[in-house]
């Protein structure tokens, strides 16, 4: 089982209620397919969802990302293609994954 899957498993055990379904709209979330703020909660709420149930499996799921951005800055992925294909094989989008670390490095 890859990273990825692994962390949305836990996610999945971390948050009450949360189901397979839900776990997608979380990562729709993530990508912004639901907007922020009251929009999302609304469009969220629309499509079915409880909000609260998928921004906990949105927070599960970026922690994991952030503690990932990390290890990046302190060097654990390699530089360059290496870093992307190390990423890749953990199951971790390298790009969402450089997005943080950008943000982490220029807060």
């Amino acid at each position: 089982m890859n990273e990825a899957m692994k962390m949305a498993d836990e996610a999945l055990e971390n948050v009450s209620g949360g189901t397979t379904r839900e776990l997608k709209a979380a990562y729709a979330c993530i990508n912004g397919d639901y907007g922020n703020g009251s929009a999302r909660v609304a469009a969220l709420k629309k499509a079915g969802y409880d909000p609260n149930v998928v921004q906990g499996l949105v927070n599960s799921i970026m922690a994991g990302y952030d503690k990932v951005a990390v290890d990046v800055i302190n060097g654990k992925y390699g530089v360059g293609s290496e870093r992307v294909a190390a990423l890749r094989k953990a199951g971790y989008d390298p790009v969402s994954v450089q997005t943080l670390v950008n943000h982490m490095l220029w807060k």
